[in-house]
């Protein structure tokens, strides 16, 4: 008679402490080559911590009572349950696996499916789960992660030859002030309302949202914000677009948001906000010996001018991903 495996997930407990820190740290080793993680992510002990906190939320896979797998999950963004990992040990039956993690974090979280998205980007070897999502109630997006190597001759070439349109009679372009916050999270709710990446983060569709996501780049929530190297356009001395820049790790920066008002596009002043911010960055390089190496974007893959805009700057794609979202009222 053939062995039959038990499987069976549930939420960290106390007593889990020490038969899950190697499934743990198996990720932690493997989070930049599987999954592209550019953050390290937190130690054993400090992710236990979080968990026990309610920061995060951990539900664990055991076959036959021993831990092979794990998802992280977080309830902290009012509009959405974020599912931040799912990792499985091992090459035998992932699929499989990671649905039993995923039905039990909707089965869990079915109180909630009726009020928010669920948003779950598949870096990674998590792309081999992708078609068999969609059964679950999931859409996806396709999202291209391009980067600028800073040390690159073509690259820098590219910048320092492009052509960007001088700027119309009465716009402005200076650094960021926190004054501008307001303003800033109109753009972004104008900006991105009706785009592909309101379906997977509720919170670009109304201002308050907006608001959180700005507040986060700007508290280091996402990285460290460099409030020197973010640029803002104005027009008549008011906001009218802008370029945020972060460091996620020593070596690399990041853009995680840039936006125009709609109505102040076709003016170029997309491209002369990404020259100024890659011409200070480099000159923060050069001037204060900082080792970066890159700076990185993400992008809706079917956004043809913003992916052109980056390309034609520099830019060259890293790779693609699924961002995947469950609606709501699936």
């Amino acid at each position: 008679m053939a062995n039959i495996t038990i499987y069976k997930v549930e939420s960290y407990r106390k007593d889990f402490y020490r038969i899950f820190s190697g499934v743990y740290n198996d990720f932690k080793l493997n989070a930049a080559s599987d999954y592209n993680f550019e953050l390290e992510p937190l130690d054993y002990d400090n992710f236990v911590k979080s968990v026990e906190k309610g920061l995060i939320h951990c539900l664990i896979l055991f076959e036959d009572g021993i831990p092979t797998g794990f998802l992280v999950y977080t309830t902290m963004i009012s509009e959405s349950l974020e599912l931040n990992i799912v990792h499985c040990i091992g090459n035998e039956n992932l699929n499989a696996k990671r649905k039993l993690l995923i039905q039990k974090f909707l089965d869990i979280n079915k109180h909630l499916l009726n009020e928010k998205v669920v948003t779950y980007p598949m870096l990674g070897k998590q792309a081999q789960f992708s078609s068999e999502i969609t059964k679950l109630g999931f859409k996806t997006v396709s999202t291209s992660v391009l980067a600028f190597n800073l040390s690159d001759v073509n690259a820098l070439n590219t910048i320092k030859e492009i052509y960007v349109p001088p700027l119309e009679n009465k716009y402005t372009i200076t650094d960021w002030k926190q004054s501008y916050l307001k303003a800033a999270a109109q753009i972004v709710h104008n900006a991105f309302k009706d785009s592909s990446d309101a379906l997977f983060d509720k919170r670009f569709t109304s201002e308050r949202g907006s608001m959180d996501i700005i507040e986060k780049i700007t508290d280091n929530i996402y990285g460290k914000f460099l409030p020197e190297i973010t640029k803002v356009v104005l027009f008549k001395n008011r906001p009218v677009g802008l370029i945020f820049a972060n460091l996620t790790n020593d070596n690399i920066a990041n853009i995680p948001i840039a936006a125009i008002l709609k109505k102040h596009r076709g003016k170029g002043l997309g491209k002369i906000l990404l020259k100024q911010l890659i011409d200070n960055l480099l000159t923060e390089v050069i001037s204060k010996g900082k080792s970066l190496k890159e700076l990185n974007v993400s992008c809706d893959s079917d956004n043809i001018p913003a992916y052109y805009m980056y390309t034609s700057t520099g830019f060259s794609q890293q790779y693609t991903y699924q961002q995947a979202y469950r609606p709501v009222s699936v």
